[in-house]
């Protein structure tokens, strides 16, 4: 299954800074451009056609999939170079499976730093939205996911806690990652900042089912992706000539990670 792999626009690749991956020549230059828009920014239609594709995708078991997927594999793909590269293609490989309902559809992300003084304010937690913070049993009972249930990694509702009870803590603000996107001159240094940061800190102060391996399971965890990937396509794009195929840091083994690391589970070179 996992053979889906996102491609970086490859116009940059044709600068002569840049060594790409072995098979990177082979690829073409994307027909179909994909915009992802910020939650707040899509139309009503937008939004309900996102939901309407998420809830088949959930229908069939896709959620099921990818968090055991994720669950499997989870510390080869943290706290390592393979972070921010694998992410990007799960991301890209669940957008393609709702665009597989509904080809209108892309992976909105969620900018979690707009709201970084009082994250359970945000409107994402509506009811018309993703749903908020679980009840006494951890159950939420409002928005997209409300009636869901899971068979991975037990039969059980979409599960949040908020960290501080009824309210989440703050966290990172929108200067705080510009400070991490603008001190970063290595992949490695991006990846670090961004994941022990504002992705971090969204994972732990939702709890519940965000708080664990498998926390595809829930859909905040793909608008909060697709704006991790946001940061980082944001970064290779200040120099897409160093950038676009910059791999450095430590792999999954402790080895040095470089532009040919191939993805978790695939045969895939990572920077493709």
């Amino acid at each position: 299954f996992f053979g889906y792999v996102v491609g970086l626009a490859l116009l940059s690749a044709q600068a002569a800074a840049i060594t790409p991956p072995a098979g990177a020549q082979s690829l073409t230059a994307c027909s179909d451009v994909i915009v992802r828009k910020e939650v707040r920014s899509l139309s009503t239609s937008e939004w309900n056609a996102y939901k309407a594709a998420a809830k088949a995708a959930f229908n069939d078991r896709w959620l099921d999939w990818f968090g055991f997927l994720h669950d499997r594999i989870a510390l080869t793909i943290h706290g390592n170079s393979m972070f921010l590269v694998y992410h990007r293609a799960l991301t890209r490989d669940y957008e393609k499976i709702l665009r597989g309902y509904d080809a209108s559809v892309a992976v909105p992300y969620w900018n979690a730093m707009v709201d970084y003084q009082h994250p359970d304010q945000s409107p994402i937690f509506s009811a018309d939205n993703l749903g908020g913070n679980g009840g006494s049993d951890g159950c939420v009972t409002g928005g997209l996911a409300s009636d869901w249930k899971y068979v991975y990694p037990d039969a059980h509702c979409l599960r949040r806690k908020y960290s501080s009870g009824s309210t989440m803590p703050a966290w990172h603000s929108p200067e705080f990652l510009t400070h991490v996107m603008q001190s970063s001159t290595t992949y490695a240094a991006l990846r670090a900042g961004v994941e022990n940061s504002i992705h971090g800190a969204v994972h732990l102060a939702l709890g519940g089912d965000m708080d664990t391996m498998y926390s595809p399971v829930d859909p905040i965890f793909w608008v909060h992706h697709a704006n991790i990937d946001r940061l980082y396509a944001q970064w290779q794009a200040v120099s897409p000539e160093d950038r676009t195929y910059m791999m450095d840091g430590v792999a999954p083994d402790n080895s040095p990670a470089d532009v040919n690391m191939l993805l978790t589970g695939t045969t895939k070179p990572a920077c493709t």
